[in-house]
């Protein structure tokens, strides 16, 4: 099986979902589409580690909810305890700082000010999904059992990751400014 197939069953594994359902929470983690999931929970089906219910609707073709059967949870399992890859990462800005020396100040100025504008967005962002997590229950939140945990600690992971990729922006900026490299030296924390 290939990484998408294992990402699909730990979702199900949270709750019963549809296929959209599915396809927009894997984005979270990893880009893939809608014609990339759909074969795949067919496949999954077939293996019986997902099991299907059509719930009726009036107008509209028949919603397909996907449940982890107890083979996927098995499968699941032995994925949890294997070793796991390190992630791959894609990201034109981060090539685009690599080659600063290259800019004129200007375009450096810009890619940093459109960085730090991406952080501080980000930020905010999950300051709001963590502040939306504690009102719909703060008591769970403290359960590594509940379904909400997961989202709470990647959050929190993602907001802390924001909050130093903006000062690790002020550093550059500082350095960049100061043509001194002396600075280098010093932490950016």
């Amino acid at each position: 099986m290939n990484k998408l197939s294992y990402g699909l069953l730990s979702l199900l594994s949270t709750e019963p979902m549809t296929g959209y359902d599915l396809t927009a929470k894997i984005n979270r983690f990893w880009r893939s589409t809608h014609s990339a999931i759909y074969p795949l929970l067919s496949e999954l089906e077939e293996k019986e580690l997902v099991a299907l219910t059509l719930v009726k609707q009036s107008g509209k073709p028949d919603k397909k909810i996907y449940n982890l059967t107890i083979q996927g949870k098995s499968t699941l399992h032995q994925w949890f305890i294997s070793d796991t890859d390190e992630a791959v990462v894609r990201d034109e800005m981060t090539l685009k700082l690599y080659c600063i020396k290259c800019m004129d100040v200007d375009a450096a100025e810009k890619l940093l000010d459109e960085l730090e504008a991406k952080y501080i967005k980000r930020i905010d962002h999950y300051k709001g999904s963590i502040e939306k997590l504690r009102l719909m229950s703060s008591d769970t939140l403290k359960n590594t059992t509940s379904s909400l945990f997961g989202g709470y600690i990647l959050t929190q992971r993602v907001l802390n990751e924001a909050k130093l990729g903006l000062k690790w922006c002020h550093w550059v900026r500082k350095i960049y400014k100061l043509e001194d490299l002396s600075f280098l030296d010093v932490d950016f924390n």
